[in-house]
């Protein structure tokens, strides 16, 4: 008994392998436009959403009257709440005059930013430490020294009772703070030494924080 090999014996056709070539298949190429689509759109909806803001900060400490180093100040993008944006200096900001002409107006520690009142002319270079008598519970419980306050001055035992309190220093630094001290001793009130800046004390502002109640909101 012969095997049927199909029609014409031996000879007969031999079935023929449909080859797909991968990179033609229209469904692998609408997956890669659609991956790459993606991709670009994820980058720029990214830098969209990216609200930092690039700032100078100083990577070594400095201490006060010391010359600002160029080769110690540093960008870094960093996010900040709407009231502080202000204080700082950006990288894209010109300083108050030309570095090798400015100095630290007081002591900043590695990876702080640059505070716009911390550089200072060396001919301006002039501060001042003024005492504040803090009520117990007007300022915070571990207020230290090197931490920012505003000082706000509100009605005295002698003012109208309806006044409003005002911020009349802004951004200085702590000198010294008698707080645990203070709490020893069972005293109601503590002095606080804070930085000031020549420009930045006036009569008025001496006369307030004599006059007035006291209150320290600490900002860094």
């Amino acid at each position: 008994m012969r095997n049927w090999r199909g029609p014409g014996g031996s000879g007969g056709a031999t079935a023929q392998r449909l080859r797909v070539r991968p990179w033609r298949d229209p469904r692998l190429l609408t997956g890669l436009l659609l991956v790459l689509g993606a991709t670009v759109l994820g980058a720029r909806l990214a830098a969209a959403s990216d609200d930092t803001v690039e700032y100078w900060s100083i990577s070594s400490s400095a201490q006060p009257g010391d010359p600002v180093d160029p080769g110690a100040l540093r960008t870094t993008r960093v996010r900040l709440s709407e009231g502080a944006t202000g204080n700082y200096v950006r990288a894209d900001e010109e300083f108050a005059a030309p570095l090798e002409e400015l100095v630290w107006a007081y002591g900043v520690t590695e990876g702080s930013l640059v505070d716009k009142a911390a550089v200072v002319p060396a001919s301006r270079d002039s501060r001042s430490q003024l005492p504040l008598s803090v009520a117990d519970g007007s300022a915070p419980a571990d207020l230290a020294r090197g931490d920012l306050v505003d000082v706000w001055v509100g009605p005295g035992p002698g003012d109208e009772p309806g006044s409003i309190a005002k911020r009349v220093l802004e951004s200085v630094r702590v000198v010294e703070s008698a707080g645990d001290s203070a709490a020893r001793s069972g005293s109601l009130a503590q002095t606080v030494l804070v930085d000031v800046a020549a420009a930045q004390l006036e009569g008025s502002v001496v006369g307030a924080v004599a006059s007035g109640h006291v209150t320290l909101v600490r900002v860094s």
